[in-house]
């Protein structure tokens, strides 16, 4: 676990896409595996807008994103009595997203609390021609029954029958309670889940990434409060004092991601170490370097090329020596390995966007470093257990300050567009439950089902 604890998902609203887009033969704006970058710099600017409140960055975004005679149809008064409504609907709605593509243009529905619904039309440039709120309601639930120790098989067999798909291990008090499959792994095929089935695991290479610096840092290889000055050329004088405890905690003050509009998927897009680390550097800070929380998955990356600069080693053959081979997680590896595993060892990702066929990772290129560090793997349940006992246990260090900063307790979340998720939630007592899933993560029944399982595991405070 990571001694703050991250929401650790790299799924941005707008890039959750329901349907390949595919617009009208003459537009510029072709069919691929996800939107085009034009497409989605224009969903997000809607989302940026959406979740805004003052007249100024609504001007800047109709001043840049809006068609000029669309543009021109509002001057700032008109432009407030309009965009305003669209914003208030969504409050409580900006959770989860989908995008799909239908007859009359992309439709944008949020959902949360609420749900709220838009109609997105775009130019062949990306410029927005027309953007409706269609529908804001309360979002409907079915409610989770509550869950119990005793009752997960029955909890989890009952959410099979509504589309759940995934493996499960329920340890209470140190006791087994549930090691079971849910589903299919590949719905194409009907082939059923096994235990030992291969699953894309999202952000949580995070977690092996601050064991990688640990692990150098007790060898005295680094320090923890050494300035990245030590590890990086050219370092921009406003991050020159940045730590790799900074990086770790969430107080670096750099921003989330380091993809943009021109990289073709971001997380998948190829970008190299080196690109990346760049990318990182000009970023401009949220905040000066611990002073602000704000998580960020770059900060994990530029912490992942640390790893490199450090031991000599590229970060995948350091993590593969330190971790996976040290605790026998055979069958972990990295985005574009097969691995020698059959295809049908891989679950395949039911998510709303798909890259290749079948849809799972050794089909997506080798880890790009939009992710390296905080992304690019896959595991399996009996893997990623043995990393968690592991931390529990402090196995996996030498040294005790190294082993307090992972072994917590906490909930951890992971997951992908591409239809992958994982949750591990544990008291740090004994008390644990780990999921992986191949089916969509972001639905109101799963996030029932995260908070259901935190609400039974994890420590209970006083009144």
């Amino acid at each position: 676990m990571m001694q703050q604890q991250l929401f650790k998902v790299h799924l941005p609203f707008a890039l959750l896409i329901s349907a390949v887009l595919a617009l009208a033969t003459s537009s510029s704006l072709m069919a691929q595996s996800g939107p085009p970058p034009e497409v989605r710099a224009a969903i997000r600017s809607v989302e940026d807008m959406l979740a805004g409140a003052d007249l100024e960055s609504l001007r800047s975004f109709a001043d840049s994103q809006l068609a000029q005679e669309y543009r021109d149809r509002f001057d700032d008064a008109q432009l407030q009595d309009y965009f305003e409504p669209l914003r208030a609907a969504a409050k409580g709605a900006l959770g989860d997203a989908t995008v799909e593509l239908r007859g009359d243009g992309l439709h944008l529905i949020f959902q949360d609390q609420r749900r709220a619904e838009y109609l997105l039309q775009l130019d062949d440039s990306g410029r927005i021609t027309k953007l409706e709120l269609l529908a804001s309601e309360a979002a409907a639930t079915s409610p989770l029954p509550p869950l119990s120790w005793s009752g997960l098989a029955s909890t989890f067999e009952g959410l099979a029958g509504h589309g759940f798909s995934g493996v499960v291990l329920a340890v209470h008090e140190g006791k087994l309670m549930l090691r079971q499959g849910y589903g299919l792994a590949d719905p194409g095929s009907k082939s059923p889940i096994k235990l030992e089935q291969i699953f894309g695991i999202g952000s949580t290479p995070i977690d092996f990434t601050v064991s990688s610096i640990l692990l150098l840092s007790e060898r005295g290889q680094l320090s923890l409060d050494d300035p990245i000055t030590r590890f990086f050329d050219n370092v921009p004088a406003d991050r020159a004092a940045m730590t790799p405890r900074q990086l770790m905690t969430g107080r670096s003050g750099l921003p989330n991601f380091h993809d943009s509009t021109d990289d073709w998927d971001p997380d998948l897009a190829w970008v190299g170490r080196d690109a990346a680390v760049a990318r990182i550097m000009a970023a401009p800070l949220l905040f000066k370097p611990g002073e602000g929380q704000e998580h960020s998955h770059s900060a994990f990356g530029l912490l992942a090329a640390i790893v490199e600069k450090v031991s000599g080693k590229s970060y995948r053959d350091f993590v593969r020596a330190e971790i996976l081979d040290k605790l026998k997680m055979a069958r972990t590896g990295f985005y574009g390995e097969s691995g020698g595993f059959a295809v049908s060892d891989f679950a395949v990702g039911q998510g709303a966007t798909s890259v290749g066929v079948p849809n799972i990772p050794p089909n997506w290129g080798p880890t790009s470093w939009l992710v390296m560090g905080s992304g690019g793997m896959y595991s399996t349940l009996d893997d990623m257990n043995r990393y968690y006992l592991a931390l529990e246990a402090g196995t996996l260090f030498a040294t005790d300050e190294a082993r307090g900063w992972q072994r917590k307790a906490g909930l951890d979340v992971g997951g992908s567009d591409r239809g992958y998720f994982i949750v591990h939630v544990s008291d740090g007592k004994g008390s644990n439950v780990l999921l992986l899933s191949n089916s969509e993560g972001r639905s109101d029944q799963m996030r029932q089902l995260v908070q259901g399982l935190a609400g039974l595991v994890l420590p209970k405070s006083a009144p």
